[in-house]
């Protein structure tokens, strides 16, 4: 049996292991981050700085994961799913990079607003209904992101779903060759 090689890159038609380590660590922070910033507004004020402190601290766990995720994503090329056409492509890498432009305005706003909290209220003020409208527009475009993946898991034919959990092996018409003599040796 052929071992396949480790898939640490993406492929044309396949996501490697860095970009899906990214893709779920950005998930759980976001949506960790999500109803931490929602569960502050219903803090007693005694907790109301402790909450606020673990968000910020998240938030900066999520800048360096953004800036893992847009570094990574400018170097390499996403990949499009078998079968996939241009246009379904073009929105899916369109809805992506608005998620990403999304998530870096949270992440300019929030320091922001935790800045100027106590000395520009106003600014504070604006800076909030940015931060919160960011975060309540991602949180639509990872539930359209999702209601995406399911499509394709229940009406799409494809892999879609699985490359974000798994590199796809690459096999070669030789490997196959092998691979079914191998099985047929086995069978007899």
């Amino acid at each position: 049996m052929i071992t396949p090689s480790v898939k640490w890159y993406d492929q044309p038609d396949s996501f490697g292991w860095i970009s899906i380590a990214l893709h779920w660590l950005t998930a759980a922070v976001i949506i960790a981050l999500w109803f931490l910033g929602k569960s502050i507004e219903f803090q007693a004020a005694d907790q109301l700085a402790e909450r606020r402190s673990l968000h910020v601290t998240l938030g900066l766990v999520a800048w360096l994961l953004l800036a893992a995720r847009i570094f990574w994503r400018l170097r390499h090329a996403h990949p499009r799913a078998r079968g996939q056409g241009k246009r379904i492509h073009q929105v899916a890498r369109f809805t992506h990079y608005w998620m990403l432009a999304l998530l870096s305005i949270m992440l300019l706003s929030g320091p922001l607003l935790a800045w100027t909290l106590s000395n520009l209220p106003d600014l504070a003020g604006l800076l909030h209904r940015l931060h919160a409208l960011s975060a309540n527009l991602l949180a639509l475009l990872i539930v359209i992101h999702i209601a995406g993946a399911l499509k394709h898991l229940m009406f799409n034919d494809d892999e879609t779903v699985a490359r974000i959990f798994i590199p796809r092996r690459q096999i070669t018409d030789a490997q196959h060759a092998i691979e079914t003599s191998d099985q047929q040796e086995t069978a007899d």
